[in-house]
């Protein structure tokens, strides 16, 4: 029996627990601009005194034997001198399960509304923990105890736990716990200790409970990200956050707290932290110790967390979604634009819509029905149809849908009290209660005194089931579950599970369970849509596609988009979108919806809304009518890619939108200052002195994982070139830019009047998916951003599979493949494998009704192949299928081509020199294989691709009265030009000049509405000029 395996990897660094007292309540919505309330229920915080933990006292290893299955699950459970509990449990590999009780708790399971995983049998690898083959060494027993058999090693001063690859350390002294990944790079583990402390009421009539907190050493440079939706920077260390649902009409940049707040946090450093627990909490991220990051959450007295993993964001995602589920395949009409709006009000003026999106080229898959469906506001809870406005829906959405376009429903959980069904819900106890048992009426909701559907008892599931079955059988495709945090949930109110407050994180996850149940046992072929304005950790497996809310129509609010879609998706929610062009507050700017449509179009759902201006592109003037029309019809194009990213999300967790390093290595010590190829790839894979006295071979070092001896250099296992620490930081915080997919890089243009941008580049070549040039990755270049469209750039070497264009996704055709291939010295060998099914089966991938087709490619100067290979089919898939292979960037023809190993007719291909694009035309069934001899690629980099030095950026408001604006910049380049910003009236006159701070960063300047000689200028027109970049402001009275 050999000593405990040496880890090299220490990614969770000395955790404890504390008890807290109560968190603050969340915040009230938002009126306006005001400041939200600071507790809106008026909670009571009584102050709570420190409880000494205590040391350890004993362990036991608890052994769940399945005979049958050959299979054990093991947990460690470690008894504290004060009564208290810690379970450890190997929960699946790359997760363990840490559960607190505090004294007097008897260690029973914590029920979760997040974790459908049950505990996995253990994984005993060599190569990590020897195990015993027999009874163990007499020796072994005595130094390490009698549970080495069971990866349980008791040390003088620690208690080791080793399983899945996976070592736990508890310190006896402390009780902290440190989890240790082999599976990563080395990270130092610190020497600070956090100890297990509780805190309980000052006396026993205080009106409070005692809380218990858990916290977690943080390391100087660690970066931490998640949390659900967010409008701060991807980074959100430095920050102290609720964990609480709650709306703010009008939200924009800088919006802490919003629709779905998820207890998850993605470290930097190679874990993730998930607290499996509803109830309101916050998340201390540096904020009050900057080493420390904390959770805690209202009355808990027991605490039950995860920690996941992994060499990369994506395998951490992949295990967190196994864990708390997988969002199901979502119907390919959902990856099409959904036109919305607040709200069409007749079925005349839905079919108008529809015709002239038709009649204007623009392409449509759903139509979406608001509050005026049903009658309006004060008649939430009819789920019946208007009838004089809509007399005969069946007939409305079956006319539409002949026409490729689906009707999508909204509902809220409130029951209005003029509801027709107001009676029958309070009567038959369908709805939250007094602590008296009586039916609670909401009187503060904004649309009058309503009550609140108990999503919770299971007759009101059945009821609520009942008239959306109803509505689906009428025609209905897909459901808008709107207001659904709830928006306004009393404190006072009482759900059959407890509190409104306590269950409030949860009500719209189990709402959002009512469709994916029942459509499981009664359209167990129908995929389910369901635009979920909250939910909680897991809601991806509801089939939900969460926007971010009631977003003000403004720039700031535009902005606020990425950093809530990449950090949604970085907590497992692969669909997380807006309401494209924002939804209230702002007035008309037709930049402004053009660049939102531009982004929107490329991510994982489209789908205009607004009121009180048109959210249909037709509305709006030419240019921006037109780049809208281009921005969507490409998004059609691309459905083959996008339905495989949406096939990658069901089955690895992968976000469609992805942080820029989403398939990056983790890291300890990034490489300063070095340029591409200056360092080998890799040094051999060796087993260094300590390994070899293990015990360890060569055959134990999977290549993939690496070695301690092998862990000097940190190289990127896509591009196999070095990243230095500044590269590596940025291209993880970018909060303007983001991946769609594995291919496509997208830099959405987020200030008026911008024209050119900095784009963060990860290493290898990136190709401008529209001009073919060529950007040098690994660096900070600009980009040109034409009104046309939104910069878009293509991994080099990578395969995209496109179609032709058609108006909906009803005449989607998978016989023809338009497949875009980018050869590149660089990355000379890829590989993509593309997805396709029916569209619309749910049980396509349990009953293998699919197929896939990879496609691999191979460039050298002599020789370039791509080999196409098709596995699988379903019902209605085509016999054949046309490729037209588009390979990019061609100085010239190549000298010969075959295919299948036979020379190409001439009219099999062609080549166009403007584009620099080589078209091969060819039939396939199973494979096929095209082989390009002298193939010579235009590799040169993009003239003028250095960064932009200054960037005028959108003020705090275009118009303005006598307060004034805020006008931004940020100068990337200390020193650099420009030096003054001009303010121009509408004639060009000179208003007013300011100098510019010349020191690197954001900066701002307040403009009084004043002029040079301090007089108020009149309302009007006017401009702000800093060198060649301009914003156009408007001056109120």
């Amino acid at each position: 029996m050999n000593s405990p395996a040496r880890f090299q990897s220490i990614f969770l660094v000395l955790s404890g627990l504390l008890a807290l007292a109560p968190a603050p309540a969340a915040h009230a919505q938002r009126v306006a601009d005001g400041a939200p309330a600071t507790d809106p229920f008026k909670k009571r915080v009584v102050p709570a005194r420190a409880v000494p933990g205590g040391r350890y006292k004993s362990h036991q290893v608890i052994r769940n034997v399945d005979l049958k299955a050959y299979e054990t699950r093991i947990s460690l459970d470690i008894k504290a001198t004060d009564g208290s509990h810690q379970l450890i449990q190997a929960w699946a590999p790359g997760v363990v399960k840490i559960t607190y009780y505090p004294p007097g708790k008897t260690p029973v399971a914590v029920s979760s509304v997040s974790v459908p995983q049950g505990q996995e049998a253990v994984h005993y690898e060599t190569h990590c923990n020897r195990g015993c083959d027999g009874p163990p060494y007499r020796e072994d027993v005595k130094k390490y105890g009698n549970d080495i058999c069971s990866g349980v090693y008791n040390l003088s001063d620690h208690v080791q736990f080793i399983i899945n690859c996976q070592s736990i350390r508890i310190n006896k002294k402390t009780l902290a716990v440190t989890v240790e990944d082999n599976l990563s790079k080395e990270v130092e583990s610190g020497s600070a200790t956090i100890g297990i402390i509780r805190r309980e009421p000052q006396s026993p009539t205080a009106l409070t409970v005692g809380n218990t907190a858990v916290r977690f050493h943080l390391a100087p440079s660690e970066r931490l990200y998640g949390t659900g939706s967010r409008a701060l920077p991807v980074d959100r260390r430095g920050y102290r956050l609720e964990l609480y649902n709650q709306a703010h009409y009008g939200s924009q940049n800088n919006e802490p707290n919003l629709n779905i707040t998820l207890p998850t946090v993605l470290s930097s450093r190679g874990y993730m932290l998930f607290f499996d627990h509803h109830a309101p909490g916050y998340l201390d991220l540096g904020k009050t110790d900057k080493n420390v990051l904390e959770y805690g959450g209202e009355g808990l007295t027991s605490l039950s967390y995860f920690v996941i993993t992994g060499r990369s964001q994506a395998e951490i995602l992949e295990r967190y979604t196994a864990l708390t589920g997988r969002q199901p395949l979502p119907p390919r009409w959902a990856l099409g634009l959904i036109q919305s709006r607040f709200g069409y009000k007749t079925d005349t003026e839905m079919q108008n819509v529809a015709s002239r999106m038709r009649r204007e080229n623009f392409p449509l898959d759903a139509l979406v029905l608001d509050l005026y469906w049903f009658g309006g506001t004060t008649r939430q809870g009819d789920f019946t149809w208007a009838p004089r406005q809509f007399p005969d829906p069946a007939g409305m959405m079956s006319s539409l849908k002949q026409q490729g376009i689906k009707t999508i429903l909204i509902s809220e959980p409130y029951v209005m009290r003029t509801s027709r069904n107001d009676s029958l819900v309070r009567t038959q106890g369908l709805v939250g209660t007094t602590a008296a048992g009586k039916p609670f009426t909401v009187a503060s909701f904004w649309a009058g005194p309503a009550s609140i559907l108990d999503v919770f008892k299971p007759k009101t599931r059945t009821w609520m089931w009942a008239q959306y079955k109803r509505l689906h059988d009428q025609g209905a495709a897909g459901w808008w579950s709107d207001l659904g945090e709830p928006e306004n949930h009393p404190d006072s109110m009482r759900h059959v599970n407890g509190t409104a407050r306590a269950v409030h994180n949860a009500y719209g996850q189990v709402w959002a369970s009512i469709f994916q149940d029942n459509y499981a046992k009664e359209y167990p072929d129908e995929r389910v849509f369901n635009l979920a304005r909250s939910g909680w950790a897991g809601m991806q497996r509801n089939s939900v596609f969460p926007w971010s809310g009631d977003i003000q129509r403004s720039w700031s609010g535009y902005q606020a988009q990425i950093p809530v879609m990449v950090g949604m998706g970085q907590g497992g929610v692969g669909y997380m979108h807006s309401d494209a062009g924002g939804f209230c507050v702002g007035g008309i700017d037709s930049e402004l919806y053009t660049r939102w449509l531009q982004m929107a179009s490329l991510c994982p759902i489209l789908r205009p809304h607004g009121e009180g201006v048109p959210p249909e592109p037709y509305y709006y003037p030419e240019p921006y009518k037109s780049s809208v029309r281009n921005a969507v019809q490409l998004r059609y194009q691309l459905l083959p890619y996008l339905y495989t990213l949406a096939w990658q999300n069901t089955t690895t967790g992968a976000p469609l939108a992805r942080s820029t390093d989403f398939d990056d290595a983790f890291v300890k010590d990034y490489i300063d200052n070095m340029q591409a190829n200056a360092f080998p790839i890799s040094e051999p894979i060796t087993l260094s002195k300590e390994e070899k006295e293990a015990g360890f071979t060569e055959k134990d070092i999977d290549s993939n994982w690496g070695s301690p001896s092998a862990d000097k250099r940190y190289w990127n296992p896509r591009t196999q070139l070095p990243l230095s620490t500044s590269e590596a930081k940025r291209l993880a915080n970018a909060n303007d830019q983001y991946l769609l997919g594995p291919n496509l890089l997208v830099a959405p243009v987020l200030h008026p009047s911008q024209r050119r941008r900095n784009v963060e580049l990860p290493w290898g070549n990136w190709i401008d998916f529209y001009s073919n040039q060529t950007y040098p990755g690994g660096r900070n270049v600009g980009v040109t951003a034409p009104l046309a469209h939104t910069p878009l750039l293509v991994r080099a070497g990578a395969f995209l599979p496109m179609t032709a264009y058609r108006p909906s996704t009803a005449q989607y055709r998978p016989d023809t493949l338009l497949l875009r291939y980018y050869p590149d010295p660089i990355s000379s060998k890829s590989e993509f494998t593309m997805y396709d099914d029916d569209g619309h089966s749910a049980r396509a991938l349990e009953q293998k009704q699919y197929e896939t087709l990879t496609m691999s490619g191979t460039y050298t100067p002599t020789q370039t192949d791509v080999v196409l290979s098709s596995k699988g089919s379903y019902t209605g898939q085509p016999t054949s299928r046309r490729v037209h292979l588009l390979v990019q960037r061609v100085a010239a023809p190549p000298t010969a081509i075959y295919l299948d190993n036979e020379m190409a007719p001439a009219e099999a291909a062609s080549y166009n020199a403007a584009r620099q694009e080589l078209t091969i035309q060819f039939t396939m069934k199973a494979a096929a294989a095209v082989s390009l001899r002298g193939l010579r690629i235009v590799g040169e980099s993009a003239a003028g691709h250095d960064p932009e030095t200054f960037t005028l950026e959108a003020p705090d408001n275009r118009s303005f009265g006598p307060r004034g604006t805020t006008l931004r910049y940020t100068r990337h380049t200390m020193g650099a030009a420009p030096a003054q910003l001009i303010i121009r009236n509408a004639q060009g006159g000179l208003v007013r000049s300011f100098e510019l701070d010349a020191a690197s960063g954001p900066h701002g300047l307040q403009w009084d509405g004043l002029d040079e000689q301090g007089r108020a200028v009149a309302p009007g027109v006017y401009t702000a000029q800093a060198g060649e970049q301009h914003q156009r402001l408007i001056v109120t009275q």
